[in-house]
């Protein structure tokens, strides 16, 4: 998936495209696996997380004039060679090289990491990190993205959440539809989106009643 160049986002802001490519950047790190260890704000509590949190990231680098091409060579590349900034404060001794981000990704992820202020994360980022972060643990995102991206060339698995709002959002009780569709698939139903490459969806058995209606609730917000 092609990015918005997050090198433009102070240009965006006010112009109601930073979401949009914040979105991506939230959507980028779920599907590379990076909410498995990290978060966006810093969690509290007696568990020592796995990784830092992208608002401590931010904050420890945003003096260091080579940050975004220091903290990129790492996505890349992994730490085991690197010191080890976070001894003592995180579980994980290293992190591994992340073999399936491009480096385009990875400056991308670079440049929008040290924008993020610690104690000062909009709760939209924190909520949709939370949405992404349980779409992804139930599968979802194999096949769903957020939004449309710009690339053409392909057919995607399924439809956008984004398009699935529009969609179904003025129909007439969409999250009981939506949720029936999510729990029981939809291979006995019409097919309604003849411009995605799956001719329907697979039920869901293992997902619970509230993490459904909770997803459902968000889809239906974008």
């Amino acid at each position: 998936m092609k990015c918005l160049n997050i090198m433009a986002l102070a240009t965006l802001m006010g112009m109601g495209t930073a979401a949009h490519a914040t979105d991506h950047m939230l959507e980028t790190a779920t599907r590379q696996g990076c909410f498995i260890c990290h978060s966006v704000q810093t969690k509290t509590g007696p568990a020592v997380p796995l990784a830092p949190a992208y608002a401590d990231i931010a904050e420890r680098f945003k003096d260091q004039k080579d940050a975004a091409s220091y903290l990129a060579g790492r996505i890349l590349k992994g730490t085991v060679d690197t010191p080890q900034d976070w001894e003592g404060k995180v579980n994980m001794r290293f992190m591994p090289p992340n073999v399936g981000v491009t480096p385009e990704e990875a400056s991308q992820l670079a440049e929008w990491i040290l924008t993020i202020k610690k104690d000062a994360v909009p709760e939209e980022v924190i909520t949709r990190e939370g949405m992404l972060t349980l779409a992804a643990q139930n599968g979802c995102i194999a096949c769903h993205g957020v939004s449309k991206t710009k690339d053409s060339h392909y057919i995607p698995l399924a439809p956008t959440f984004h398009d699935v709002a529009e969609r179904y959002k003025a129909s007439e009780n969409p999250k009981a539809v939506l949720l029936d569709s999510i729990m029981h698939g939809t291979v006995d139903k019409e097919k309604k989106w003849p411009d995605t490459n799956m001719r329907f969806m697979p039920p869901n058995p293992s997902l619970s009643q509230q993490d459904a209606e909770t997803l459902v609730d968000w889809i239906l917000s974008l």
